[in-house]
């Protein structure tokens, strides 16, 4: 069982390690940045709970990542 935990592990980690240099449509570092700073204006902007603006800026987030890595 520890074996099959170390290689799950090892797994992940070498995952994490290609997937960002595999992508072959990388996009510029510019444009991810404009667009995340206009996601970001855009919740604060608007009148919702702190709540849906935390999940709300958490996916400005992770679109940023996705844009960075190409995804």
């Amino acid at each position: 069982m520890k074996k099959l935990a170390l290689l799950v592990l090892a797994g992940l980690i070498l995952f994490t390690a290609v997937v960002p240099f595999a992508s072959a449509a990388v996009n510029k570092q510019g444009t991810c940045n404009s667009n995340h700073v206009s996601c970001r204006e855009y919740v604060f902007s608007i009148d919702e709970p702190w709540y849906k603006m935390a999940v709300m800026l958490t996916g400005c987030d992770v679109a940023f990542g996705k844009c960075m890595l190409g995804i």
